[in-house]
């Protein structure tokens, strides 16, 4: 009727859309053989570096034009040998402005995040401290990016950092948000877990379990804590004893029987082996009927447990 906006149909629509799509990988394709064909081993096509920088704005994956970018830069490297009034550190601050903005794009983005670290390496005079707080600044805005911690490790490399420091850093990450499997990961390569630590780590995953049981990330944490048996004989108990308050706080919650699950079978010496079977036998049923997809998991788990009761019968 007239006056009235004509509503296009999903069939139109989809067809618009697979023309604009078709109209961009034309021009995408078109624009990756004009750079590839432009390649020399001692000159570059500006026109060509150009259009690299707007392929990558509107997608920051394609690894090639970061290799072909790398090769560019080499070029101008080696110019300021021949030419020392090049102001390579301005061309090469002016690249790393570039990768700070694809990484804004896509933080997850695996060769932006290399080819920074890459021209940092090869620039003159490297700003290692500025990047640190940059790194920082991408943490805070997304602290489940594993790809920024990694960096962050790189850069610490450089600048090197207090041990202190970094905990600290990493408890506030958790503490912000403990559903970040990445923080946790990281704090367990920051120092050896040993008898003097040992009282805060479990502090701290224990905290982050009663908070929020459900989520998996503090849980693995937690299990790698288990994983230093010699540390963990004397306080086993006490962490039971913290499992099954929070079993009666979370009758539903799968993670506390699996951990339970975990920490049982660190008294599973020939003392204790009776101890374990109880546990195996009030949990892992259970636990077959709240997880089926892992059943023969639990089935096989209690089986290998009460044959080792008649081994040692």
């Amino acid at each position: 009727m007239h006056g009235r906006l004509k509503v296009r149909t999903t069939e139109e629509q989809k067809l618009l859309k697979e023309k604009e799509n078709n109209k961009k990988l034309g021009l995408y394709k078109k624009g990756m053989t004009f750079i590839l064909g432009s390649r020399r081993k001692d000159s570059y096509d500006e026109e060509a570096f150009k259009l690299s920088t707007q392929i990558l704005q509107n997608n920051p994956h394609v690894y090639t034009l970061w290799n072909y970018r790398k090769e560019v830069l080499l070029i101008e490297i080696e110019r300021r040998d021949k030419e020392p009034e090049f102001l390579i550190e301005e061309f090469l601050d002016t690249e790393l402005r570039f990768v700070e903005q694809c990484i804004i794009i896509s933080p997850k983005c695996y060769s932006a995040w290399h080819h920074r670290y890459w021209v940092l390496n090869n620039h003159p005079k490297p700003n290692w401290k500025e990047e640190f707080k940059l790194c920082s600044k991408f943490l805070a805005r997304d602290d489940r990016n594993l790809h920024g911690w990694d960096y962050r490790r790189l850069i610490i490399n450089k600048i090197g950092r207090i041990l202190n420091e970094e905990l600290k850093f990493s408890t506030d990450r958790i503490r912000t948000n403990f559903s970040n499997y990445s923080s946790w990961h990281y704090r367990s390569t920051l120092r050896t877990l040993d008898e003097d630590n040992l009282e805060e780590e479990l502090d701290l995953v224990i905290n982050a379990v009663y908070t929020d049981p459900n989520d998996s990330s503090a849980w693995f944490y937690f299990r790698w804590i288990l994983s230093h048996k010699e540390l963990l004989k004397e306080k086993c108990e006490k962490v039971l004893d913290d499992l099954m308050v929070l079993e009666q706080m979370e009758p539903d919650c799968k993670w506390v029987l699996i951990a339970k699950n975990w920490a049982s079978q660190i008294l599973s010496d020939d003392d204790n082996i009776i101890n374990r079977k109880s546990y195996a036998e009030c949990d892992l049923p259970k636990l077959i009927d709240m997880d089926p997809l892992r059943k023969a998991r639990y089935v096989d788990e209690l089986k290998k447990v009460t044959d080792s009761i008649g081994d040692n019968n």
